[in-house]
């Protein structure tokens, strides 16, 4: 992902959190539903949608767990790094993935996160988490980072990818078919 959306869950209840994500969920499987998941993958590291996708089918999950174990245990370490192995491993995995399933899966990855979602009040929303990376701060920060300003960010990402493909750079082929 090439940047976070600029997003703040500072300051709403949760239930404008589980509103804000239920919204960015939507539009994530509206925009999936339009994207080349078949695409070959780029040099330079830079995600195509079936990486971005599979990314999306797992980091709901991961997240979902670290809410649970932070509110079963408050001083819990929570979150992760980019260099995570999970991490790396499923957007690897999207490969050899059968790219029809994708979207169900990442549908379920999306329920799973609500449903963690649900359980927050909104004293959960400003209290303390301790983030492995960035220390001590409120879970709304955790939010912002991991889950509603993650998913804007890859919301945009896929929005650029899809632009890309309808409006390739001159003399890129639009699709396949018309290399021949």
């Amino acid at each position: 992902m090439s940047g976070q959306a600029a997003f703040t869950t500072a300051g709403m209840t949760a239930v404008e959190v589980v509103a804000a994500n239920e919204a960015l969920d939507r539009l994530l499987l509206e925009e999936l539903g339009r994207a080349d998941l078949a695409r070959a993958p780029r040099s330079g590291g830079e995600w195509v949608a079936v990486e971005v996708a599979a990314h999306l089918a797992e980091f709901p999950h991961f997240f979902a767990a670290e809410i649970g174990r932070w509110r079963a245990d408050p001083d819990a370490v929570v979150g992760r790094t980019h260099d995570d192995e999970s991490r790396l491993a499923a957007v690897a995995a999207a490969w050899s993935d059968d790219p029809s399933r994708i979207p169900s899966r990442v549908g379920e990855a999306f329920s799973a996160l609500a449903g963690a979602l649900c359980r927050l009040s909104d004293g959960d929303i400003a209290a303390a988490t301790r983030n492995i990376k960035y220390g001590e701060e409120p879970l709304s920060a955790f939010l912002d980072r991991y889950v509603v300003g993650h998913k804007a960010g890859h919301l945009e990402q896929l929005r650029a990818l899809a632009a890309e493909r309808d409006h390739p750079p001159r003399g890129e082929p639009v699709s396949d078919d018309d290399e021949r």
